[in-house]
């Protein structure tokens, strides 16, 4: 009965076909779906004590989480080169991200940034952000289409006293991987597929580890007595004089690649007042990946470790990394639909190795918690070896928070979470 004499039901199927959305004069258009715009916007902010520095955006990346679906993105194409004044926010490609929400479905969605630039004296500053919400808490509006004469509708439920209702708090641990370009994430943390790069497809990216050192035998061209200086000015250039990195390098730092071909060379030099000065070494790596010229994870070319490749096989990446730095961040928030402020008395964290946990006790925040207030009681880093780190590899992560209703101490509302991955 397509009249609605007869009660119609989103998702209900009828043969071979499904209804998702219906449109009638009464209830107007009721849909399963909602579809959602992401806008990132970036701005360099003046430092704690009200001065800055100007900033050029290099990288831009990170993964929308929509339920058990992780959709990577990439914006560093459209932001790298941009420069920010301090105090100024950008103005240039909208950084927008199109997704489908199902709403008849609870799920979990969470988007994640993680950005990088450079100030003008080389030094690599960055910033992560997340966005988290669950939807489908409830089903859109009128889901069943409703008979001519509808049924009555119940008043608002009324604002809880703050002085009898207790708060509710939702503490969090949000994992990220910070390398990987969006394609590694907590949930798959995994030894690479391949550890050596023999195929000859094309490389859509290269990570290097600055270590220190000089010439090797698998590079061409060397020249220079060594660089093993904790901070140096790495410059990488591409066959086709792309430049593929320019900055002032940390011994251990991660340089991530794009714009690949068949050789780069890199050329490496002291630094003075944070420019480059003095070259200490300078050689070519050849980066065609064939069996005569390959690439092997965790060899050292140089002064360079490799640490990552990632290579295209038709539409699809193969991303292969030898280390995963993950970034664990301990924050807290009011539970979703309450209103009641929360007093944080005392917060602590214990996390690490399963084999090796360590507790550390936070500072809790001055301000009581209230609506769309998220407080971030610290961060931990994991710099994991996916080859030779061994079978200990279980993480475990746990977050307990002593809280009060700020309106009456003798209501608590304390909270717990877990969370924990796998890397082998």
């Amino acid at each position: 009965h397509s009249s609605c004499s007869q009660n119609l039901f989103l998702k209900d199927r009828y043969g071979a076909s499904q209804l998702v959305i219906f449109v009638n004069n009464l209830q107007g258009v009721q849909s399963c779906f909602f579809n959602a715009t992401y806008t990132i916007s970036l701005e360099n902010s003046f430092n704690t004590v009200g001065s800055g520095s100007s900033a050029s955006l290099t990288t831009l990346l990170g993964n929308i989480e929509l339920g058990n679906q992780i959709i990577p993105f990439d914006f560093s194409d459209d932001i790298s080169g941009t420069v920010l004044q301090p105090d100024t926010v950008y103005d240039g490609t909208p950084l927008k991200l199109d997704v489908v929400i199902d709403l008849t479905v609870i799920s979990n969605n969470q988007v994640s940034t993680f950005i990088t630039a450079i100030s003008p004296s080389g030094f690599v500053c960055s910033d992560i952000d997340t966005l988290n919400f669950v939807s489908g808490l409830a089903p859109p509006p009128n889901i069943p289409t409703r008979s001519p004469t509808s049924s009555p509708t119940a008043s608002p439920a009324p604002t809880p006293d703050p002085e009898e209702t207790a708060c509710a708090l939702r503490p969090g641990i949000v994992c990220q991987v910070l390398n990987g370009g969006g394609l590694l994430t907590c949930d798959n943390i995994v030894p690479p597929p391949n550890q050596e790069c023999t195929s000859g497809v094309p490389i859509s990216e290269l990570d290097f580890i600055y270590r220190g050192g000089g010439c090797t035998n698998n590079v061409l061209n060397c020249v220079g007595g060594g660089a093993n200086t904790d901070q140096v000015w790495i410059t990488i250039e591409s066959a086709a004089q792309n430049i593929l990195w320019n900055q002032l390098t940390e011994k251990g730092s991660i340089m991530s690649l794009r714009g690949i071909d068949n050789q780069m060379e890199v050329t490496i030099s002291t630094v003075v007042d944070g420019r480059a000065d003095t070259e200490l070494l300078r050689y070519d790596i050849l980066t065609n990946c064939t069996a005569t010229a390959g690439l092997t994870l965790k060899d050292r070319y140089g002064a360079l470790e490799l640490a990552e490749f990632t290579i295209r096989d038709g539409d699809i990446l193969v991303a292969n990394y030898a280390y995963a730095v993950v970034l664990i961040t301990y924050d807290i928030e009011l539970e979703f639909n309450t209103v009641i402020k929360a007093q944080i008395t005392s917060a602590r964290s214990t996390g690490g190795l399963v084999s090796n946990q360590i507790t550390e006790t936070f500072t809790p925040p001055a301000e009581s918690i209230g609506r769309r207030t998220r407080y971030i009681f610290g961060t931990e880093s994991y710099f994991i070896d996916l080859i030779d780190g061994g079978i200990d590899q279980e993480y475990a992560f746990e977050l307990d928070v002593i809280a009060n209703s700020a309106s009456n101490v003798n209501l608590p509302c304390n909270a717990n979470t877990a969370f924990g991955f796998s890397a082998n």
